[in-house]
């Protein structure tokens, strides 16, 4: 049975005070020693508080009354960098997040189709990337008022926001917009297909350590207290420029004190306090074992269940077909414990979903996408792993309530959802 509850109070023991450029926001610890939103006090002009008011405001939402038992990192990637999604959009994405208690908001800003954050003293990143995008779909960025914007939206949904800049691969946008990211000074064409491991990063490029260095601490001071620096699919870098990147990277973000999160081809160079982000078992985990001896923790987010750009069938006209064609079921039939290999259960922090946008255009594909998908992943995230025959039983009052909220959503077969 599900209940409708309002936000919880905020509980005063404990808090910290983080500063950043964009204002003072108040922070409680959690039982993992991670910041937690508690209470979100930007200290911004009355006018912009004014303007955005109504979508920051969490609305009331429909939550399990079973306790939170299994994974203290509850979170949903949105890829904004394929096709871009306005600060709007965005915070309804995240008022679904809230729905499904999850706790983590998980933003694929950068990649070879397009640059979605403005970044001081960059102004060509968003001035010639901001522009692209898969197909020349979607396109645009946010400015730094509006991500701003954002971060308060997160934290006011009990939401930790997890900002991502790919590197040393997905970097084409990075590289059209920066002459001095290219060793010869020569920018390549904006790319707008689907393929990738064909860009990377060098650090013989003159502007090469510069820039990562105030990307990622200019982000860092942004955000909730981490960054994912990517480190996926860098086909295209050696590993000699591989190692010294992603270490680079690693520091960069340590030093402005935010936790590092990276895809798993990075384990080998994270440490205590690292994330390493799971996503692809055709892969060793024996790195990522090894990386857990040092103290690094451990997000789970196989394509194989949780990917939600795979398609529902082939009878869908958006979505993948690489890894396989994932249906509400295939979701609900994870056990995140099970089969980690090498990988020490002890080790694993959590559990992420992930929506990639290159067949998406719109909030309501995204949804589309997520929905009903999200729910099963949310109940295994929260519990364990489910029924599905009672979870089935539930999924009809969540779809009234999806309807309740104009929220696009697949009516998955096997489900009564009369």
């Amino acid at each position: 049975m599900r209940t409708k509850v309002s936000k919880l109070a905020v509980v005063l023991t404990g808090m910290v005070v983080l500063a950043a450029a964009m204002g003072i926001y108040v922070y409680s610890r959690d039982s993992e020693g991670d910041p937690r939103p508690a209470s979100e006090t930007p200290m911004q002009s009355t006018a912009e508080n004014t303007q955005s008011n109504q979508q920051e405001t969490p609305r009331e939402t429909i939550m399990p009354t079973k306790p939170a038992v299994a994974h203290h990192w509850r979170g949903v990637m949105i890829d904004v960098a394929r096709n871009f999604l306005g600060v709007d959009d965005v915070i309804e994405l995240m008022d679904l997040a809230q729905s499904l208690q999850l706790n983590r908001f998980h933003m694929h800003l950068s990649d070879d189709q397009g640059w979605r954050l403005e970044i001081p003293g960059w102004p060509k990143l968003t001035e010639r990337s901001g522009g692209t995008s898969v197909a020349g779909a979607n396109c645009g960025y946010y400015t730094v008022s509006e991500w701003r914007r954002l971060v308060r939206a997160a934290a006011a949904r009990d939401l930790i926001i997890v900002p991502e800049i790919d590197l040393p691969g997905h970097t084409n946008a990075a590289l059209h917009a920066i002459e001095g990211l290219n060793i010869d000074g020569v920018r390549p064409e904006p790319y707008t297909g689907m393929q990738v491991g064909h860009s990377s990063l060098h650090l013989a490029a003159p502007e090469t350590e510069r820039f990562v260095k105030e990307i990622l601490s200019f982000v860092a001071r942004e955000s909730h207290g981490y960054v994912h620096i990517g480190g996926d699919e860098a086909d295209a870098t050696s590993r000699e420029e591989y190692a010294a990147i992603v270490s680079m990277a690693v520091d960069i973000v340590h030093r402005s004190g935010a936790k590092v999160v990276a895809w798993q081809e990075a384990a080998p160079f994270l440490s205590e306090g690292d994330l390493i982000q799971l996503w692809d078992d055709r892969q060793d985990y024996a790195p990522i074992a090894e990386a857990t001896q040092r103290g690094a923790q451990v997000i789970l987010s196989p394509a194989y269940y949780v990917y939600f750009d795979m398609k529902y069938s082939d009878a869908e006209v958006m979505g993948t077909t690489w890894n396989r064609r994932i249906e509400i079921q295939d979701t609900a039939a994870w056990d995140p414990l099970a089969d980690l290999g090498p990988i020490p259960a002890e080790a694993v922090i959590g559990v992420e979903a992930a929506l990639w946008s290159e067949t998406l255009r719109t909030r309501a594909d995204y949804e589309y996408m997520l929905l009903p998908r999200l729910a099963a992943f949310s109940e295994i995230a929260m519990n364990g792993p489910l029924d599905w025959e009672e979870f089935a039983e539930e999924l009809p009052d969540l779809a009234r309530s999806w309807d309740n909220k104009g929220w696009n959503w697949h009516a998955s077969p096997g489900v009564d959802w009369d």
